[in-house]
């Protein structure tokens, strides 16, 4: 079930009224779906009911159910039917509506059986037996391995999209595993602060919260890891996997770390400046914070381990996106310092929640700094090696133009307050208090426009060779190989988008990159398929279009 390359491609669905009639039958069927596993939800229910006391005999909704699992489950099953007969040709395989549909509606109902059931065991331990998840969670489950059976068929599923599904599914899996370890673990470290604090809450037992936390956990890690290992995501290395994997490396569990180091060092720099407030209420976040850095820590560094084995565009976007995070949090920790101390010009910084914030800006300055010290490395940022950088021109526009964009609004209501305060004076509030938010975040956004703008301008007058030159727009390489490193050989020679076909049967001697690299010399085209054949043939087509 693991693969590395993507399916073997067939001629594309054509357009025209063809396309309009999968599309029309595609949302007739998912929404028939929708309202028959309602229905059957809903019939579900009340038979695991039929014999308890809390029944209720409600015709009106009994009619609803009866009316949504009889009348749009036939018309489901006619349209899947109509549907499943088509998808036997190879234009309805390959047509981008079919893997489309079934990524939408597997994960739909990935999303809704898993919410309803791990809801429906979590809420047994405090709360005992509830039909009404149990149903749901049932009906969605039988309608997610439904479609999970149509995506794996081997002579009707997709041929487009290949792994998005799975892909998807084990970044649901991950979620709930990570987002129940942070919950419990926030639970007990709470627990633990309560009682060197002396408070006294009136909640839930604490056992009863962690073990209603770790069935998430658990379900979530053996959702993710179902997905991420026997169905082989995590040795996909194309496509949508990609990019999941540079979300979860450079951006969600960067960020849940950098979150939880903020708030531990926000709590330890009010314990050590002497907290004005009781200590439980000074503690309240750690354990939030504690839990969210160990948690964010290990994801981290796990998906760092696999970023690492992959391509080099994977691995830069990688640390761009990383960058990208820290940078957020330093100018936000800017903005936040920025508007405390302009507060101090009216109020004692002891005064109100002036001194947290100022304290919960300088951490988030430190943190997000350290960070984006680590990841873009300032002092070695214009050297050939990190110029050359794939897609670092890209990051750099991007930072350039969100922080003029940030820049622009807050300018807009700066001069909002300024307007304001020139036509109402008799507030009591004066001009800085009134704007200091505004002042803070453009102060923050300016400075990295300005430095990501000088950045961006001494890449420019660099003779490092940024961007390959482009010679093919898109390269589809038959071979019975396709390793991450000769895709990059490729894409650095030529510029190209490249995509690998999977022969089906292997073929002794194929060539290697150098003879690939060698043959492609001088071919300019915007398509062009090459055929790794036997003893060190290599044989280029150009295609149109």
């Amino acid at each position: 079930m693991t693969s590395t390359t993507p399916n073997p491609g067939v001629t594309p669905a054509v357009g025209g009224v063809q396309t309009v009639r999968r599309l029309i039958t595609y949302l007739l069927l998912a929404i028939t779906v929708i309202i028959a596993a309602n229905g059957l939800s809903g019939l579900l229910e009340r038979l695991l009911t039929v014999n308890r006391v809390e029944v209720v005999f409600d015709n009106e909704g009994l009619a609803t159910s009866l009316a949504a699992a009889l009348i749009a489950g036939p018309l489901a099953a006619l349209l899947w039917w109509l549907t499943w007969r088509d998808s036997a040709s190879a234009r309805d395989r390959a047509s981008v509506t079919w893997p489309v549909y079934l990524v939408i509606l597997s994960t739909a109902a990935l999303l809704t059986a898993t919410i309803t059931l791990f809801s429906w065991i979590a809420n047994a331990i405090t709360v005992g037996w509830d039909p009404y998840r149990l149903a749901g969670g049932i009906v969605w489950a039988l309608i997610w391995l439904w479609h999970y059976w149509m995506w794996q068929h081997p002579s009707k599923g997709p041929t487009r999209l290949p792994g998005a599904a799975p892909a998807l599914a084990s970044l649901i899996g991950l979620s709930y595993a990570a987002g129940g370890l942070v919950w419990a673990l926030s639970r007990l470290v709470d627990s633990a602060v309560d009682t060197v604090a002396g408070s006294v809450l009136l909640s839930d037992p604490v056992w009863q919260l962690v073990l209603q936390s770790l069935v998430w956990a658990v379900g979530g890690g053996l959702l993710w890891w179902w997905h991420w290992l026997r169905v082989g995501v995590r040795a996909q290395n194309f496509g949508f996997s990609n990019v999941l994997l540079v979300f979860i490396a450079g951006v969600a569990s960067l960020a849940v770390l950098a979150l939880g180091l903020t708030l531990t060092l926000s709590v330890i720099l009010e314990l050590v400046t002497g907290a004005q407030q009781p200590i439980a209420v000074t503690l309240a976040p750690l354990g939030t914070a504690i839990a969210s850095t160990v948690v964010g820590a290990l994801v981290f560094v796990y998906h760092a381990r696999v970023v690492a084995s992959r391509s080099v565009g994977v691995r830069a976007a990688s640390r761009l996106a990383s960058t990208g995070v820290s940078l957020a949090y330093a100018a936000t920790g800017v903005g936040v310092t920025i508007n405390a101390l302009l507060a101090t010009t009216s109020n004692s910084i002891l005064e109100g929640n002036i001194r947290s914030l100022l304290l919960g800006g300088l951490s988030a300055l430190l943190v997000g700094g350290v960070l984006w010290w680590m990841t873009w490395r300032p002092l070695a940022a214009s050297t050939p090696e990190l110029v050359a950088t794939p897609g670092r021109r890209i990051y750099l526009v991007v930072i350039f133009g969100l922080s003029a964009l940030v820049a622009l609004i807050t300018l807009l209501v700066i001069g909002f307050q300024l307007f304001s305060f020139l036509l109402d004076g008799g507030s009591g509030e004066t001009f800085v208090e009134r704007s200091r938010q505004a002042l803070g975040l453009l102060t923050a956004t300016v400075l990295v426009a300005a430095y990501h703008f000088a950045i961006w301008r001494k890449d420019r007058v660099s003779d490092v060779a940024q961007e390959p030159i482009r010679r093919i727009d898109h390269l589809t390489l038959v071979t019975s190989g396709g390793s991450a490193e000769l895709i990059d050989t490729l894409r650095a020679a030529t510029g190209a988008r490249v995509t690998v076909l999977q022969r089906a049967a292997a073929v002794d001697g194929e060539p290697d990159a150098a003879a690939l690299v060698t043959a492609l010399d001088g071919v300019e085209a915007s398509s062009v398929l090459v055929l790794a054949g036997a003893n060190g043939s290599v044989e280029v087509i150009r295609l149109n279009g």
